[in-house]
């Protein structure tokens, strides 16, 4: 005869494993999005399609699913195609992340929006010296390069360098004071003035228009 409790209880323990593997799927099918790099919205990010960079900005994100906005070209929005796929490439003050991503929607109201789903793993790629510090708020920090003077916008800092927007390109290696105001000077560990050198400078869009992004690291330790 058969044991029906047992039968039952075989059933159960069962159909609790099942629901165990979904939902342990189900979180690390998450952890790309969650658990890996660290997102903010105005984020800047780069993504290649069809072996053309583009460089855009994160506007949010929901679930598994990223909204960024469309790439300009000559000051209009390109539209990507539904079910493309592209590499994702994102600098944060832990390093540089990169994704193969799909493009899965677009949005029109309240602004032009496309919708991307990552495609796999997070990969990162590169581990920054020293962890940089987000900045909720951007910080002014005054900037002189030969004769040149202006005021940047700092992102991110560390006891290494730091993230800004300017308004004007400085050419890669170049020489440059910042003086860093107060409330920088803790985090970089530094007094006011430093001399640092130009990582990387690109262009960038902002909230204001497009300006200009440089890395800097700090030569004068």
């Amino acid at each position: 005869m058969m044991d029906w409790g047992t039968l039952g209880i075989g059933l159960g323990l069962a159909l609790m494993g099942g629901l165990l593997i979904a939902l342990v799927g189900r979180h690390w099918s998450w952890c790309p999005l969650k658990a890996c790099p660290a997102l903010e919205e105005g984020q800047r990010i780069e993504f290649t399609a069809s072996g053309v960079r583009y460089a855009t900005v994160l506007h949010g994100w929901d679930g598994e699913t990223l909204h960024i906005a469309p790439p300009l070209q000559r000051g209009i929005p390109i539209s990507m195609n539904i079910g493309s796929f592209a590499e994702l490439r994102l600098t944060t003050p832990a390093g540089i992340y990169e994704a193969t991503i799909q493009f899965v929607g677009r949005s029109a109201k309240p602004q032009p929006l496309l919708r991307v789903r990552l495609d796999g793993r997070w990969r990162h790629i590169q581990r920054r010296q020293h962890e940089r510090v987000l900045l909720p708020d951007e910080v002014n920090v005054a900037i002189q390069l030969g004769c040149e003077q202006w005021i940047g916008w700092a992102r991110d800092v560390s006891i290494g360098g730091l993230r800004l927007i300017v308004p004007a390109p400085a050419p890669p290696n170049a020489q440059v004071r910042v003086e860093l105001p107060s409330t920088l000077r803790g985090v970089a560990d530094s007094e006011t003035e430093r001399l640092a050198r130009v990582v990387a400078c690109e262009r960038a869009p902002t909230r204001h228009g497009y300006a200009y992004q440089l890395r800097l690291a700090f030569i004068d330790a």
